[in-house]
C-alpha cells in the first residue's frame, strides 16, 4: 500500500527530510548544486557557502533522450534549412519586388511553417513523447527525419 504524499508544510516531513539529507551527507564528500561547495557531514539542509536550500531527491539514474534529440535534430536542420533559404531568397531578390520566384518562395515559406509548427508540437510534447515506450520514441523520432527529408526532396525535385 503506498503512503499518501504529506503537505509539503509540515514541519515533521520538512524535519524528516532534513534528517535522511543529513544521513545521505555523513562522511560523503557531495558537492552543492549550486556552487560546488562540498557539503560533506552538513548539519541543516542549507549550503554554508551559497545559502541555497537543499534536499534530497530521487531521479533516474539515466534520462533516455536520445530519440527526443534526434527527432529534434531532424526538425531543427529541416527548419533550419527552410529559413536560411527563406533568408536567400530575400537577400537574393531584394529591390525586385515584382520579379519573386513564387514557387521558390512558397517551397521555403511552406517548409518553414510546416516544419516549424512540428518542431513547436515535438517541444510541447516532450514529457508525453518521453513517456511512450522506446519503439514509439524512436518512430516518432524517424517520422522527424522522414518530414525534413521530404521536404529536401520536394524542394528539389519542383524549385528551378
Amino acid at each position: 500500500m503506498m503512503r499518501p504524499m504529506m503537505p509539503v508544510d509540515d514541519a515533521a516531513a520538512v524535519a524528516d527530510d532534513e534528517r535522511m539529507l543529513q544521513a545521505f551527507l555523513a562522511g560523503r564528500d557531495v558537492g552543492c548544486p549550486q556552487c560546488g561547495y562540498n557539503v560533506r557531514d552538513l548539519r541543516g539542509a542549507i549550503c554554508p557557502e551559497c545559502g541555497e536550500r537543499l534536499a534530497l531527491r530521487l531521479q533516474l539514474a539515466e534520462v533516455r533522450q536520445a530519440a527526443m534529440l534526434t527527432g529534434l535534430i531532424g526538425l531543427s536542420a529541416g527548419v533550419g534549412l527552410s529559413g536560411l533559404l527563406l533568408v536567400y531568397l530575400c537577400i537574393e531578390e531584394y529591390g525586385n519586388i515584382g520579379g519573386v520566384d513564387r514557387t521558390f518562395f512558397y517551397l521555403t515559406g511552406g517548409g518553414l511553417v510546416v516544419l516549424g509548427a512540428m518542431l513547436y508540437a515535438w517541444l510541447r510534447g516532450w514529457r508525453w513523447v518521453r513517456t511512450r515506450p522506446a519503439a514509439v520514441r524512436w518512430g516518432l523520432a524517424a517520422g522527424c527525419w522522414a518530414a525534413t527529408l521530404a521536404y529536401l526532396g520536394v524542394f528539389t525535385y519542383m524549385s528551378p
